[in-house]
C-alpha cells in the first residue's frame, strides 16, 4: 500500500515523540504536519536504579493517549510506535509494554542500536549533498539520549561504525551530580572527551575527515532562537561554527547562554547535547560541519515508504552492508583471496537456487556478510576462530544490518565446521524461520567454502546450473583438486538436507 502519511511515535532516553508526515509521492518527499513532545524520566529512573518509576509510567500512557488521539484525528494512514535503548535497558520493561498496550491498544516495537542508528541513517540520506560529502572523507556522529553512534565514510563507502555508550542524558545526569562545584562543568567536559578520545586515537591517527556531520535535532531546535539559526543548515566552514559557538558561550561552557531566553524557552536538554557539540567540533580538525538537523523520526517515516514501496531510495543501503563487512574484513586480517572468491561464488550459487529455494535479496545480502566475515576470528585465535568470528561479529556494528540479523550471520560463521546444529541448540534464542535462514546460510558457505578448501583459489571457470533437483557446479583446474572434492562430498549432504537440491561437481579438463 502507497503511503499518504504516516505517524511515528519514539519513546527515548528524556522525552516521548510523535510526528506525522505528508508523503508526496511527486516530488519523493516528506512534509512535516504536527510535532509534539513530552518530556518523560526514563533516564533519571535509570540512573538511579534499574526500574522505570510508578510516576513515568503514568506520565508516559498519558502522553501516549494524547498522541494517539492526534494520529486518529489527522487521518493517519499508517503509524508505529517504537522504544529506544533506554526503555529495554529498565528491568521492569516487559510490565512497561503490557500496562501500555492494555491502557493505550498501542504495540511498542523495541529497537536495537542498529536499527534505530539505521533510521538516522537513512535520513540522512535523503539528503541532496550526502554522496558529495562520503565521497570525499566525512564522520557521522549521531548523538542520542543514551549513546552516540560514530560512523568514518572515505571514498563513499563506511570504513568503521563504532557505538560509544555516553549520550546527553548522562551527561545531563553528571551536570547535576556536579552543579555545585566551580569547575563542575569543565569536569563533565573531560569526561565527555575521555570518551572520544579513544575513538579517534585508533580510527582517526593519521585521517582528518573532510566533514563532520553531528546528528540530532536538538540542537537545530535550539538554534531556532538564535540570530544564526541558519548557519547550521549546510555544510559550513568549520571556523564560522566554532566562533559561533564561541559567541554563544563555549568559552565558559555556555554558561550565560540560557540567560538570553525567558524561562519558558529553556530546554533541559538543550546543555548536555550543546556540550557534546562542542566536543566533537573541537576535537575534529575537518573542514566543513552540517548538522542538517534530521531526527529519528525523519528515518522511520522514509524506512516506512521504502518498505511500503511508495516511493524507491535513491542510495544503495545494501551495498553499505557489504562495504561495512568488508571494512571489518580488513581490519581483523581475513585472506583478501579467498574471501573475495567466497563472496563471488556466493552470488553465482544465489543466481542458481535463489527461485527454486524461495531465497530474497536480503538473503543474499546476509550470505554475502557470513561469506565475508566467517573466517575473521583467525585474528584472535587459529585454534579457536569459529568463536571468535562470532564474537567479532555481535560486538561490530553493521549498519543496515538488524540485531538480530547479525546474530544469524555470527551464529553461521560460529557454526560453519560444526556438524551438529539441531534446533535445541538455538530454540531459546531463534525462531522456527530464523532457524531455517540460519541453515540455508550455513549450507551456502560449506558448499562455497569447501570448493576454496585449500585456500589456493584452484577452481577457474566455475559456474552453478540447477537442472530439476540436481545443482551442477562446473569447474576447471589445472591442479589436483582431490582437497576440494573430499571436503565436497562432506558438504553437499547438508545443502541437499537443507535445500533439497542435490550438489555434483563437474570438472572441465583444461586442454
Amino acid at each position: 500500500m502507497k503511503l499518504k502519511s504516516y505517524g511515528s511515535i519514539y519513546i527515548g532516553t528524556y522525552e516521548v515523540s510523535l510526528r506525522i508526515y505528508e508523503i508526496r509521492q511527486k516530488s519523493r518527499s516528506i512534509h512535516l504536519l504536527t510535532d509534539l513532545r513530552r518530556p518523560v524520566h526514563i533516564a533519571h529512573d535509570l540512573f538511579d536504579g534499574n526500574n522505570i518509576s510508578i510516576e513515568t509510567v503514568d506520565d508516559l500512557i498519558h502522553a501516549l493517549k494524547d498522541m494517539k488521539r492526534a494520529l486518529i484525528e489527522y487521518g493517519t494512514d499508517v503509524y508505529e510506535v517504537f522504544g529506544g535503548y533506554a526503555v529495554k535497558a529498565a528491568d521492569n520493561y516487559p510490565f512497561l509494554l503490557d500496562q501500555i498496550r492494555q491502557k493505550t491498544g498501542l504495540h511498542i516495537r523495541l529497537l536495537s542500536n542498529s536499527e534505530q542508528r539505521f533510521f538516522s541513517y537513512e535520513a540522512l540520506a535523503s539528503l541532496e549533498d550526502f554522496s558529495d560529502m562520503i565521497e570525499t572523507s566525512a564522520l557521522l556522529a549521531d548523538i542520542g539520549g543514551s549513546s552516540i553512534q560514530l560512523t568514518l565514510f572515505s571514498k563513499g563507502k563506511i570504513v568503521t561504525t563504532q557505538h560509544i555508550l555516553l549520550g546527553a542524558a548522562a551527561v545531563r545526569e553528571n551536570l547535576l551530580a556536579l552543579s555545585q562545584k566551580v569547575n563542575g562543568r569543565a569536569e563533565v567536559m573531560d569526561m565527555i572527551t575521555k570518551e572520544i578520545e579513544t575513538f579517534f586515537h585508533v580510527y582517526l591517527p593519521n585521517a582528518n575527515p573532510k566533514y563532520l556531520i553531528l546528528l540530532n535535532d536538538s540542537i537545530s531546535n535550539l538554534m531556532h532562537y538564535f540570530d544564526e539559526k541558519d548557519i547550521l543548515k549546510n555544510a559550513t566552514p568549520r571556523e564560522n561554527v566554532v566562533s559561533f559557538l564561541k559567541e554563544i558561550g563555549s568559552d565558559t561552557y555556555f554558561s550565560n547562554t540560557f540567560n538570553w531566553f525567558e524561562n519558558d524557552l529553556r530546554d533541559e536538554m538543550a546543555l548536555p547535547f550543546l556540550l557534546l557539540y562542542n566536543a566533537f567540533v573541537f576535537q575534529t580538525k575537518c573542514e566543513y560541519i552540517s548538522i542538517p538537523g534530521i531526527s529519528v523520526h525523519t528515518g522511520m517515516t522514509y524506512d516506512a515508504v521504502y518498505r511500503s514501496h511508495t516511493f524507491p531510495s535513491s542510495h544503495d543501503f545494501t551495498e553499505d552492508v557489504i562495504d561495512a563487512a568488508w571494512a571489518i574484513a580488513k581490519r581483523y586480517g581475513s585472506y583478501d583471496p579467498h574471501v573475495k572468491m567466497m563472496d563471488q561464488m556466493t552470488k553465482q550459487l544465489y543466481s542458481a537456487i535463489r527461485k527454486k529455494a524461495g531465497l530474497t535479496p536480503r538473503d543474499l545480502t546476509m550470505a554475502r556478510v557470513v561469506a565475508i566475515l566467517h573466517d575473521c576470528g583467525k585474528y584472535i585465535s587459529l585454534s579457536d576462530a569459529a568463536k571468535c568470528s562470532h564474537a567479532i561479529i555481535m560486538n561490530s556494528e553493521i549498519l543496515g544490518l538488524t540485531h538480530k540479523e547479525r546474530k544469524i550471520v555470527a551464529l553461521a560463521a560460529q557454526y560453519h565446521h560444526i556438524k551438529e546444529v539441531q534446533y535445541d541448540l538455538f530454540s531459546e534464542s531463534l525462531s522456527l524461520d530464523e532457524y531455517m535462514k540460519l541453515l540455508k546460510l550455513l549450507a551456502m558457505l560449506r558448499i562455497c567454502n569447501a570448493l576454496d578448501s585449500s585456500h589456493r583459489q584452484k577452481v577457474s571457470n566455475l559456474s552453478f546450473r540447477l537442472k530439476e533437483e540436481e545443482l551442477f557446479i562446473t569447474v576447471s583446474s589445472e591442479t589436483s583438486l582431490n582437497l576440494e572434492k573430499g571436503y565436497f562430498k562432506s558438504k553437499a549432504k547438508f545443502f541437499t538436507e537443507v535445500f533439497g537440491f542435490r550438489p555434483i561437481i563437474r570438472e572441465k579438463k583444461n586442454l
